[in-house]
């Protein structure tokens, strides 16, 4: 097993090399924003910028997600803090509508980083796509067809997670350590999406493997934390001063671009440490011993 510390150097390369796997991300960020912006002017009359990822408040770090994006470095603008049922709903409901979208997209994403980094090119097979983004879009579109289903139950898992995280705080303000098992549940479903993408099967089989891979592999997995949560505060310290000096409104899309590369880099660094957990399926097979000649 290949150290954590060459796997992400690896990752860094391989991304620097060829970075057009940050656009669908970049795609999907845009998207969430645009469609956030409405559901809030729509049901609560103003104009807020909703991440489709989330920041637990007052936690400086985020568990990456396998979607990169730009709530792994920013909550929601102009407003820190949620004021009033009518953006708490539009907030509730916004989370719930992005569940398939997500779900798509975050299996397309994941298989756009199997098809671009972790598998090599098959000459016959990069034959009938005419250029590299008719590759990516083939494995986005085909990946998240093949997998939308098990991915719609584990963003739905998210969704609760996330609700949980904006609803805790106002019905049970003396609980503050909330926080503490929304990351838990976010560390133990850590590897789940690599799973369900390289074994095929459903969400709670992903679930149960990925529970299991955190506690086999407990030293592993934190020190892949570090380095996700070393990125994720590093960029979350830039939002302050950009909002004071640009405004709160182009500030995500900008820290979306900026993060996007980095956050393609995390995800392709933790899907090379999920790879290097699995057992070597590369090994030669052994060859049956010559028969006898007769005498």
């Amino acid at each position: 097993m290949e150290g954590v510390g060459e796997l992400f150097g690896q990752s860094v390369d391989a991304v620097l090399r060829r970075p057009r796997a940050v656009v669908p991300p970049f795609l999907v960020d845009v998207a969430a924003l645009a469609l956030g912006t409405l559901l809030f002017v729509a049901i609560a009359q103003v104009s807020l910028l909703f991440p489709q990822g989330y920041r637990l408040p007052d936690f400086p770090v985020a568990v990456p997600h396998a979607l990169p994006t730009v709530g792994d470095v920013m909550g929601p603008t102009p407003a820190g803090r949620f004021q009033g049922q009518e953006i708490l709903l539009a907030s509730g409901v916004l989370i719930l509508l992005l569940v398939p979208l997500l779900a798509f997209a975050e299996a397309g994403f994941l298989g756009v980083l199997r098809a671009v980094y972790l598998r090599p090119a098959d000459p016959l097979e990069e034959g009938r796509h005419v250029d590299a983004w008719s590759r990516i879009r083939e494995a986005f579109l085909s990946t998240g067809r093949a997998h939308f289903r098990t991915f719609l139950w584990l963003r739905a898992i998210q969704a609760l997670v996330a609700l949980a995280a904006i609803a805790i705080p106002r019905a049970v303000p003396v609980f503050t350590n909330y926080g503490l098992g929304v990351l838990v549940v976010e560390v133990l479903l850590l590897w789940a999406p690599y799973a369900a993408i390289e074994t095929g099967r459903g969400a709670m089989q992903a679930i149960r493997e990925s529970v299991q891979l955190v506690a086999d592999h407990l030293a592993t997995t934190l020190v892949a934390l570090l380095f996700g949560f070393l990125v994720t505060g590093a960029v979350g310290l830039l939002s302050a001063p950009l909002v004071r000096l640009l405004g709160p409104y182009p500030v995500p899309f900008l820290l979306s671009a900026l993060y996007l590369p980095l956050g393609t880099i995390l995800s392709l660094f933790l899907y090379k440490v999920y790879l290097s957990f699995r057992p070597s399926e590369s090994a030669p097979e052994s060859t049956p011993a010559p028969a006898t000649a007769p005498a």
